[in-house]
């Protein structure tokens, strides 16, 4: 693996679009790469697509840090395990992290490989929370449709231009985004009494 290859795909990204910046968070030791707004997305993944060798879309993922989690999400009650003999979990109650900069806002991840060489870049974008909207990648790759739904489904992004954007892992019947730290959980048919 050529380490000087990796600079050299994020010095042209860095080039290609002018407003992004290394990430102050890197994922490890990855090359990170911030963008400055959702127009970014397509021409930064066009780029490590078609001219630095990036053809394969690892994971979309996102992160909310609204802050800590509401245990309104959570179905909380005894052990539903019949064959286990511990007893239910003491209640707890959030606590914010130490050094954590919560704010309303969902920031979103895309890893790219280049298998070829060895190497993964990320992109970073953070997006408001009440106005989480990006381009889908799946005119680009056909591993951003899944993915792509997954973050509709638990986080409430919206990805412009997907063509089946719809729940993937949740019931129809489920109100809500389960990973937003604000979701509670609505009961349903399903949920003890």
């Amino acid at each position: 693996m050529n380490p000087l290859a990796g600079a050299d795909a994020v010095a042209r990204l860095l080039a290609a679009v002018p407003k992004a910046e290394i990430a102050s968070s890197p994922v490890k030791d990855y090359p990170t790469i911030r963008l400055a707004a959702p127009a970014d997305l397509l021409l930064a993944a066009r780029l490590l697509k078609g001219d630095l060798g990036f053809m394969y879309l690892e994971m979309v993922t996102a992160v909310d840090w609204l802050g800590p989690v509401n245990l309104g999400g959570f179905v909380c009650g005894g052990n539903s395990n019949p064959l286990s003999r511990k007893p239910a979990a003491p209640p707890v109650s959030p606590v914010p992290g130490p050094g954590v900069s919560y704010r309303p806002m969902l920031d979103l991840l895309w890893s790219f490989g280049n298998l070829g060489e060895n190497r993964k870049i990320f992109l970073r974008l953070e997006l408001p929370r009440d106005r989480a909207e990006v381009p889908s990648l799946t005119s680009l790759f056909a591993a951003a449709d899944w993915q792509e739904r997954e973050a509709f489904d638990l986080f409430g992004i919206r990805f412009t231009g997907h063509p089946n954007l719809i729940k993937i892992l949740t019931p129809d019947f489920l109100q809500g985004h389960p990973l937003r730290k604000d979701y509670v959980h609505a009961k349903d048919r399903y949920d003890e009494e």
